[in-house]
């Protein structure tokens, strides 16, 4: 059998749960918990650390004693009101070096999160991610990589992203490819007292709504503190507040890996705006950025120098802009780093024999100035003189004949009387934190002798179907398969096994499906959405490598089941004489040569997931949830649309469901939606194929309500092929996943298309999917690189 190097178990490590109270106060909020676990130092905290992620409670401080520990895969948590906690920044050190699995640090999906007095190093991606969570805080966090500035290094440090009521204060961020501190598409922000350095961005809030950023230190990044607005995502970003802040020497080269939008900002930026509208930015103090202090960009200049097309619907104008009351103070006349947009300003001011302004905007607006509302007064150089200010007008005509100096033009640099204006202010951040306030009440528990009880009981003869409650320490305590063997008969008639269209692609293994539905009830068809499936089902999914010798290796049996609270996912990896599966909450990895489909020979890392990770992929947030919850991927018309054998019988699978009288509602299969088999030449066009592949491997996330959604990225089937799908759409917060490519598909270029070169990678800060895969499904891939290929056009824009 495969070597099996890693496999956590359940919930075997130590800890004390000491009931007193735990406060900590921010502006007012507190939060009181009474319920501590402390962890112990030692080699076993990581795999500890993980258990406790998977067993906490809400209301729940997770403490971590003083000393580096090293990790080799991510850790997840979707628990809500949890306190992560250390015994300072510099004294409790999280290390990812060198990390094998997992695109991040820590990952949190869960509302009410608290994170505070710890570092995370070195991580393979981002440090810690927050998604879709109501109710962050961070406080006295270190997030670094140790090396210093480098193109591989993770993207973001601290990443809220799709998530409200933020607040990030008095935390250090070193060495981030892309921002040290990004919120992204979130609303009602505040970011204080931090430190950001040796980044690319120190700080950045992208089309995020109602943001304070006050009283950092940014220092020593490519720019310091960006305000952006990107196309093709879930909102648009306004109302953002920079003030109080020193913003100084951000010089440091630009290191973001090509294809990335932070990428284009020129080394010696203090404070940038794009696109976005309503943003104040007054009473810092700006100095030492070689190439500007502050600048405005829209995002119709950055089309015009890189043909990045705008969408339909998107707004690139920057209006509502008030920059008052700073200090600022550039390094020098002129400063060149390479980049286009460092080039171009600093070519225009010397052909026109003035020195580089300390306020620079790009001149591009809907209408005029006025209308733009652009207002700028009072900012002054340290000696007393009134900041310089530079109105590049940057388009296709101005630009090209202010750069051949003809007569008539504008002068490059002028302050505007018409942007001698003010703007009222509109009001500091209000974040609510009362989510906070209202810890909900754990899931009921049940003891070791419950446990035992419900997992020994039923009758023998058929599954225990009461069993379906708890997770049973074996797999055989479920009675599912006849002998227990997972490639047998289910043992009970209502056990239908099925295949899928185009199944998910998982390392080269084969997987056996079984949904075992209770007794006396049925499953509701739906025509788009996952099945309707009653509580107590559970679906089984059965893997198993081809090894070496062309035998077939069972690996593990996962478990989503359907329970009151909803649908939670469990795996149980087998022995080797395959006499049990035994329970596995904190996943495990199997290292093993494998043959591929064309019978090569492949070394794998297999990985089983842990709990939490389970909702990596299954997680669905449906609009007006505030919750992330677990859905099934496969049972769906479309995949299930397809011939299995049945006892010896070829029969189509919804209709053989319906005869029985477990399924309803169901129409005819030629009724029903269908997607091809991806590998079948014969079964749909080229495009059907590689669309269909795609969605079963990447919509779980990418998707209106799954994980990605925050990149507005959606490969499902069905979507239009447009710059929601990817077509000729720029990356965002791809960090090193961009691979230096400028879109995510290229009609006619799949070499050049972000979306192939993350499917072709391994890294794990890199490779799509995140989770599942340790190789290249070549196969896979070459389907979606012929479509890609055989597409044509260009992403070229049209228009002025």
């Amino acid at each position: 059998m495969g070597q099996l190097v890693s496999v956590c178990r359940p919930f075997i490590f130590v800890y004390v749960v000491v009931f007193s109270a735990i406060f900590y106060s921010s502006a007012g909020y507190a939060t009181e918990y009474d319920r501590v676990v402390r962890l112990e130092p030692g080699a076993e905290l990581p795999f500890e650390l993980k258990a406790a992620f998977l067993s906490a409670k809400p209301g729940t401080v997770i403490e971590l004693p003083e000393g580096t520990f090293h990790f080799d895969d991510e850790i997840s948590l979707n628990t809500s009101h949890i306190t992560l906690r250390g015994q300072g920044m510099d004294k409790t050190i999280l290390s990812f070096a060198g990390q094998p699995q997992g695109a991040q640090g820590i990952l949190v999906q869960a509302n009410a999160f608290t994170v505070m007095d710890l570092a995370v190093e070195d991580t393979a991606g981002d440090g810690i991610k927050m998604e879709n969570a109501n109710g962050v805080v961070v406080q006295r966090v270190r997030v670094e990589w140790t090396a210093g500035p480098a193109e591989e290094n993770g993207a973001y440090g601290l990443y809220p992203i799709n998530c409200d009521n933020v607040l990030i204060e008095d935390s250090v961020v070193i060495g981030a490819s892309d921002a040290g501190i990004y919120v992204g598409q979130s609303r009602d922000i505040v970011v204080r007292r931090n430190r950001a350095e040796h980044n690319v961005a120190g700080i950045e809030i992208e089309n995020s709504i109602n943001a304070d950023v006050y009283e950092n230190l940014a220092t020593h990044n490519t720019g310091g503190i960006l305000v952006f607005d990107m196309p093709n995502l879930t909102q648009a970003g306004h109302h953002t507040r920079v003030f109080n802040n020193q913003v100084i020497d951000n010089n440091t080269k630009n290191f973001a890996p090509e294809g990335n939008i932070v990428g284009k900002v020129p080394t010696g930026t203090g404070v940038m705006v794009l696109s976005t509208d309503w943003v104040h930015v007054f009473d810092n103090e700006i100095t030492g950025n070689k190439t500007v202090n502050f600048t405005s960009f829209s995002f119709k200049s950055v089309s015009i120098l890189d043909g990045t097309p705008l969408p339909d619907g998107y707004d690139p104008y920057p209006e509502h802009i008030y920059v008052h009351n700073n200090i600022m103070k550039k390094q020098s006349n002129w400063y060149f780093d390479g980049g286009e947009f460092n080039f171009l300003t600093n070519l225009l001011f010397i052909l026109k024999l003035r020195p580089t302004a300390d306020i620079i905007v790009d001149g591009q607006v809907a209408s005029d100035l006025t209308a733009a509302d652009w207002c700028f007064h009072d900012n002054m150089r340290p000696g007393g003189r009134a900041a310089s200010f530079g109105n590049l007008q940057l388009n296709k005509t101005h630009w090209l004949v202010s750069l051949l100096g003809a007569p008539g033009t504008p002068p490059i640099t002028r302050y505007p009387e018409e942007t001698n204006c003010t703007q009222p202010d509109f009001g500091p951040v209000a974040l609510d934190m009362s989510v906070f306030d209202s810890v909900p009440e754990p899931d009921e528990e049940f003891t070791e002798q419950e446990i035992a009880l419900l997992c020994g009981g039923g009758d023998s003869n058929t599954v225990n179907w009461a069993a379906y409650q708890v997770n049973c320490p074996q797999l055989s305590e479920y009675r599912l398969f006849v002998g227990n063997d997972p490639a047998a008969e289910p043992n009970t008639d209502h056990g239908l096994p099925y295949d899928l269209t185009s199944p998910l692609f998982s390392d080269y293994a084969a997987k056996y499906r079984v949904v075992f539905l209770p007794p006396g009830q049925t499953i509701e068809y739906q025509e788009q959405d996952v099945f309707t499936f009653p509580v107590g089902t559970i679906i089984a999914k059965t893997f198993a490598l081809n090894n070496e010798y062309g035998e077939e290796e069972v690996i593990e049996t996962r478990l989503l089941i359907h329970r009151t609270s909803g649908w939670q996912g469990v795996a149980y990896i087998w022995d080797e004489g395959m006499t049990d599966a035994t329970l596995a909450l904190g996943g495990g990895a199997v290292a093993m040569n494998v043959l591929d489909s064309d019978g090569n020979l492949v070394t794998v890392d297999y990985r089983i997931p842990d709990a939490n990770q389970c909702t990596n992929c299954h997680g669905v947030k449906e609009e007006g949830d505030d919750r992330f919850l677990n859905q099934p991927i496969g049972p769906k018309a479309r995949w299930l649309n397809r011939d299995s054998l049945f006892h010896g019988e070829l029969k189509n699978q919804l209709l053989h469901w319906t005869q029985i009288g477990l399924l309803t509602g169901a129409p005819l299969p030629a009724e029903a939606p269908r997607l091809p088999i991806w590998n079948d030449a014969t079964d749909g066009t080229m495009e059907q194929r590689a669309r269909a592949y795609l969605e079963i491997n990447c919509a779980h996330c990418h998707s209106e309500g799954g994980r990605a959604r925050a990149t507005g990225l959606k490969l499902m089937a069905d979507q239009a092929l447009d710059a929601n799908y990817g077509l000729c759409k720029p990356p965002v917060a791809a960090g090193t996943g961009s691979g230096g490519l400028k879109w995510d598909i290229v009609p006619g270029d799949a070499d050049n298309s972000i979306l192939v070169y993350r499917m072709h990678a391994t890294d794990p800060a890199v490779r799509m999917p995140e989770l599942g895969r340790s190789v290249v499904h070549g196969q896979g891939v070459a389907v979606v690189e012929d479509w890609i290929n055989s597409l044509t056009g260009d992403c070229t824009p049209t228009g002025p």
